[in-house]
């Protein structure tokens, strides 16, 4: 086949996204066959009945929230209300909002199934968090051990405390948060720079009660925070000129943002276990300076009495980032919105991915044609991993919908600190993975 028709052959486009996360959840959680035989379900013991229930439920989740509030708004009752377990609440002018498909993917179907499994899904989301929505007051369900609270950008750092303070008042075993997901902006410090928008959290500028409760939180009750940040490029094809800075390469392994979806189940590897992680992983170019977010994790902590942890600690603190691809396709001033379903739209913004990568392999086999007569152009997998192992990657396959969890010291070999520019050789140890039900 000539170049030609290399090329045509690559923008052939069956329409079907092929997704690592199908694979892993097709396996964990099969599908009923036509010839299943159920066992009359109400002939067994209350017990085991209840048992299967928490079984159902028993899944890590991940829940995104905007929470919306003026942190110079006065309190309306300053912690001096009381809720119906008789426990002080902040009183905070802050709304929460679920986007997405809305309120209802935030409970689960055993609500409704019969009385039974309603009792049985409450006592396992022991948390029931009131907070107004255009129709009245709505609750969100939480089990603090396996949800993920994700506040994303939306969430003002002098309103984060208030928001902690306020899940642990509503937690019968007066836990709240474990685990928690957030932006670097609510925390981060720039001392250089006064003009930023967001300030330093310090707990000099919060009502007492809610410094304590999230100086407790960072002391004893959470587990893990995860620091969510982007890759530069929304696109896996990755290289930056001049040559040797970045080198080009098509990271397939690079994870996908979850889109359209706020509130899912996932899988928390340890490790990720995909083929192929370790030949992306030699340059990550991101959007954010990795490096300088951990220190600001640990000026935080020091701010708020958490000068040290003990070897034995069970909090980890996670560097978490995804490929943030757009929300509008087309190239500037010619956009248009991606499709309303977000597996279509994902299909969508993987021809355009497939679209710029060869367009990037086009332009640097032009400016070859000049200086190399007879070279050909970059192969689709790139020159870091040779064609075999390419394919192998395609067909399991290693593209996947999800978050990488790097520990801060992950981030210590920069090869270039350069704004907008922060490009890191990260070692070849491979981060924990979450991965989406999607």
């Amino acid at each position: 086949m000539d170049q030609t028709g290399e090329l045509a052959a690559e923008n052939e486009d069956d329409g079907d996204v092929r997704l690592f996360n199908d694979v892993y959840w097709s396996s964990v959680v099969p599908r009923a066959t036509d010839d299943t035989r159920w066992f009359p379900f109400r002939r067994l013991p209350p017990e085991l009945r209840l048992h299967i229930w928490w079984l159902f439920l028993q899944k890590h989740r991940m829940i995104e929230l905007n929470i919306f509030g003026d942190r110079d708004s006065p309190y309306n009752n300053a912690y001096a209300d009381r809720n119906h377990l008789n426990k002080v609440v902040s009183g905070r002018a802050y709304r929460v909002e679920i986007h997405g498909r809305g309120y209802a993917v935030s409970l689960s179907p055993l609500l409704w199934v019969n009385s039974e499994s309603r009792q049985a899904t409450l006592g396992y989301y022991r948390v029931h968090l009131p907070f107004p929505g255009p129709g009245g007051d709505r609750v969100l369900y939480l089990n603090p051990e396996h949800d993920v609270l994700d506040l994303g950008g939306s969430c003002h750092p002098h309103i984060l405390p208030d928001f902690v303070y306020d899940v642990r008042a509503y937690d019968p075993q007066d836990r709240g948060i474990t685990h928690l997901a957030i932006r670097e902006m609510c925390f981060a410090h720039y001392p250089e720079d006064p003009s930023r928008p967001y300030p330093y959290l310090n707990p000099t500028h919060l009502h007492p009660a809610a410094a304590e409760a999230f100086a407790d939180a960072l002391r004893s009750t959470l587990r893990s925070v995860l620091c969510v940040i982007k890759f530069r490029s929304c696109m896996r094809g990755t290289g930056q000129p001049p040559p040797g800075m970045a080198p080009y390469h098509f990271a397939q392994t690079l994870p996908l943002r979850r889109r359209g979806v706020p509130v899912g189940s996932l899988s928390w590897f340890e490790t990720d276990p995909r083929w192929g992680v370790e030949f992306d992983l030699g340059t990550l170019i991101l959007g954010t300076d990795a490096e300088r977010v951990g220190g600001d994790w640990e000026r935080l902590e020091k701010a708020f009495g958490v000068h040290s942890r003990p070897k034995d600690s069970r909090f980890r603190f996670y560097i978490c980032p995804a490929l943030n691809w757009p929300r509008q396709s087309g190239v500037a001033g010619r956009e248009k919105p991606l499709l309303a379903s977000s597996r279509e739209g994902l299909a969508q913004h993987l021809r355009e991915e497939d679209a710029d990568w060869l367009s990037t392999r086009q332009h640097l086999w032009d400016l070859y044609k000049k200086h190399l007569p007879g070279r050909s152009m970059m192969a689709k997998h790139g020159p870091i991993v040779d064609a075999a192992t390419s394919q192998r990657m395609e067909s399991v396959p290693s593209t996947a919908i999800g978050l990488w969890l790097f520990p801060p010291e992950a981030f210590k070999e920069r090869i270039l600190r350069f704004r907008p520019y922060h490009i890191f050789n990260v070692p070849p140890v491979r981060p924990g993975l979450f991965l989406f039900d999607v």
